[in-house]
């Protein structure tokens, strides 16, 4: 993710730097400030044009990107930079009367006469609107308790913010920049973000891969964990550890939750949903047999067949477990596969250990699965440390669970001397 953004600004900065006039006495503050306009504005426009591209949810990029999830952590942070950029873009325009009193009004050129001309002040006023909407929903975003359904709605609308943006950005860029690599990225990063945010509006995200089902069982715990088997009509596959969007409510939008099960080419999922919310506490008393609902996907490349690690380490952490119960799932046709696992179940309590009997069920023929469970109101606190200390240095970990429990075990990894890479994580802060 870092790669990603760190060179979409540093493409930014180069090509804006080539417009520079380094040297000379027209460059005084009041140049500058517009130097700083440009810069700003154009590292903005790309990382908006940047997220209009990944809201597609683009299959294509779950390889480079490391999973659906990855490229959902990415397109957060492409969002906070653009805004944060914006802030500065627009701050940067209102200090004029400050360095009017520091330094004097500036010597105002001709401006060149330009076709576009006629549209600056609205591109203007259009573009200050557009950036107290963004500081807006960035505050929004970040306040969790916000419900999502409401959200989710406010979120649309980036997709027309995405366009008034672009006629900001097509109408006050500088004419000359047109021949110039600064103009050909403006012009890219406009098509691509004007293509992807007319897509959005048109509700073609996801379209492809959406499906209709039916819900055929519902399983509530005691724990409050409602377990879903939905039959999905038309052709389905899924690899185990994927995940995929389940629509129960069109009111409500698009969940996702990982597929609990393997895929046995009969157009079965199942999911396991654990009451963390507004939707998900209510979700036993929507949903019944027989009730239609919507699955896209399959998204995601948390799959243990990607690391070539001989020795594995797996912690599932609570509802984490999901992804868990489908590797065990899909090696039980082919036992030798399973490479040497030191599998750790997580939870507070017995009640929360919804997976524990099915998972020794499924380990009792997996000799090169040992499974261990925790329960943290008998034993204590798992120690992050502890789940590695058995393990060879060279293993690779694999984690689902809490933010938190995550960044321990990467923590514990970097004290013991493991490798950063051998750390894989499933990350379901989507919003």
């Amino acid at each position: 993710m870092k790669k990603v953004l760190a060179s979409a600004l540093a493409l930014a900065a180069l090509v804006w730097a080539l417009t520079v006039p380094w040297q000379g006495p027209a460059m005084n503050v009041w140049a500058w400030r517009n130097q700083i306009l440009l810069l700003t504005g154009l590292g903005a426009w790309v990382l908006m044009s940047l997220i209009m591209v990944l809201s597609l949810r683009p299959v294509w990029l779950e390889r480079p990107l490391g999973g659906m999830d990855k490229i959902y952590r990415l397109h957060k942070w492409a969002g906070i930079g653009a805004v944060v950029l914006s802030l500065l873009h627009y701050g940067t325009q209102l200090s004029k009367s400050v360095l009017v009193a520091w330094v004097g009004r500036p010597v105002r050129s001709p401006r060149p006469d330009w076709w576009l001309n006629v549209f600056r002040h609205s591109a203007e006023e259009m573009g200050e609107w557009a950036v107290w909407f963004l500081a807006a929903m960035l505050v929004i975003t970040l306040w969790q308790r916000f419900p999502y359904h409401l959200w989710r709605y406010l979120h649309k609308l980036l997709a027309v913010v995405y366009l008034v943006l672009a006629f900001h950005a097509v109408v006050l860029v500088p004419p000359d920049w047109w021949v110039q690599p600064a103009g050909a990225l403006v012009a890219v990063c406009t098509l691509a973000g004007v293509v992807c945010a007319v897509r959005s509006l048109g509700g073609r995200i996801g379209r492809s891969r959406r499906h209709p089902a039916r819900v055929v069982d519902v399983q509530v715990h005691a724990s409050g964990v409602v377990e879903l088997e939905c039959q999905v009509e038309g052709t389905w596959s899924h690899r185990a550890g994927q995940f995929a969007f389940l629509t129960v409510s069109q009111a409500e939008g698009h969940h996702p939750f990982t597929l609990v099960n393997a895929d046995q080419r009969d157009g079965r999922v199942r999911f396991a949903i654990k009451p963390l919310g507004d939707y998900t506490a209510r979700l036993a008393q929507r949903v019944s047999v027989g009730q239609a609902v919507w699955v896209e996907g399959p998204y995601g490349r948390f799959d243990f067949r990607r690391d070539k690690a001989p020795e594995q380490v797996w912690v599932a952490a609570g509802i984490g477990a999901t992804p868990f119960v489908a590797w065990l799932e899909s090696l039980q046709a082919a036992p030798e596969q399973a490479p040497v696992v030191q599998l750790h179940y997580c939870v507070r309590n017995e009640n929360e250990a919804v997976f524990a009997r099915r998972m020794q069920q499924l380990c009792a023929s997996l000799p090169r699965v040992t499974l261990h469970i925790h329960y943290s109101d008998t034993q204590g606190p798992v120690a992050a440390d502890a789940l590695l200390a058995s393990a060879s240095p060279r293993a690779s970990v694999w984690f689902c669970g809490p933010q938190g429990f995550g960044q321990a075990l990467r923590s514990a990894m970097q004290r013991l001397g493991r490798r950063p890479r051998s750390f894989h994580q499933e990350l379901f802060q989507m919003r």
